[in-house]
């Protein structure tokens, strides 16, 4: 870890952060403050990272190279307010608060008052097995007062100011970055705007089933067992990825049936000479339940688009 000395001002405090990280930028964000800012480096079991007091200074960083490039961050202030701008989005945190952060995409953070933050390195590939598309993670405020977020911001603290003389042997510097990604995890699925990205991860993945399914549709012993298996899910976290669209398995492996029976008949497949022999295509070994769960979805008999 780098060695830095106290610096008085905002030109010495950007002399550090380049000093730590290869590139930065500061500037006062206040005529009526004395802008400036310390780095106190923090490195305790799997983290690696700064302490930072800053007063009236915003700092600019590009995406970043070397050693760092690899990494992620989990910036938390601990006292005062900053605003941080990443991946396009704007967020304001008050003491508690966190926001990851990805070395590879450029930052802006605001301190306009006195403000004590800690800012600790992780591998990047922790991220990326939290989620598929780690990129949605990065810059979202994760509210740290209460419930998982409150328990995160303390174990956190905790670690930032833990006598410095009690190290972490291998094993508990483990348990801590495990424990710490799963309450992450946890914090990343209940923030306020995680419904939408749960929906839209649900939807993508059922895509995939829904190819699968269509090439094996005439299987009459396709079931929800069958699915789930395919796609390595327990049956009840399939329905929970169902239940994330609105449906449930059962149904909509029947509606991806009767679709692909309807767009057979409406396009007159030459390969079907009767409504049975489309029922069983399909996967319908009654072609009687078939056509009045025809009806029901589509509001026709089978019969009248025949041609």
């Amino acid at each position: 870890m780098v060695s830095l000395q106290t610096p008085s001002d905002a030109s010495q405090f950007a002399s550090s952060l380049r000093a730590a990280y290869g590139a930065y930028d500061t500037e006062p964000t206040s005529s009526a403050a004395r802008s400036a800012g310390t780095l106190t480096p923090v490195a305790r079991g799997p983290f690696d990272g700064f302490l930072i007091h800053a007063n009236a200074v915003r700092s600019r960083r590009p995406a970043l190279r070397d050693r760092w490039e690899e990494c992620a961050f989990i910036l938390m202030p601990l006292e005062g307010d900053i605003h941080v701008d990443h991946y396009d989005r704007q967020n304001v945190l008050t003491a508690g608060d966190m926001v990851l952060m990805d070395s590879r995409a450029p930052s802006t953070i605001d301190a306009f008052g006195r403000n004590r933050s800690v800012v600790l390195a992780m591998p990047r590939s922790t991220v990326s097995q939290l989620r598929p598309n780690s990129d949605r993670l990065f810059g979202h405020r994760l509210q740290g007062r209460r419930g998982i977020g409150n328990m995160l911001s303390a174990m956190l603290a905790s670690i930032v100011d833990a006598d410095a003389d009690d190290e972490m042997d291998a094993c508990d510097s483990m348990l801590t970055l495990s424990v710490t990604m799963s309450l992450l995890d946890r914090l990343i699925e209940n923030r306020p705007d995680a419904d939408t990205h749960r929906r839209s991860r649900a939807e993508a993945e059922i895509r995939k089933m829904r190819s699968w399914v269509v090439d094996h549709a005439a299987d009459p012993d396709m079931s929800i067992e069958t699915l789930a298996h395919r796609f390595g899910l327990s049956r009840r976290s399939l329905y929970r990825l169902f239940g994330e669209v609105g449906t449930t398995p059962r149904q909509w492996l029947a509606d991806v049936r009767l679709d692909e029976a309807r767009a057979w008949l409406v396009g007159g497949d030459p390969r079907f000479r009767s409504v049975g022999q489309v029922a069983f295509a399909a996967g319908f070994n009654d072609s009687s339940h078939f056509t009045r769960l025809f009806k029901r979805r589509f509001g026709v008999l089978p019969g009248s688009l025949a041609r």
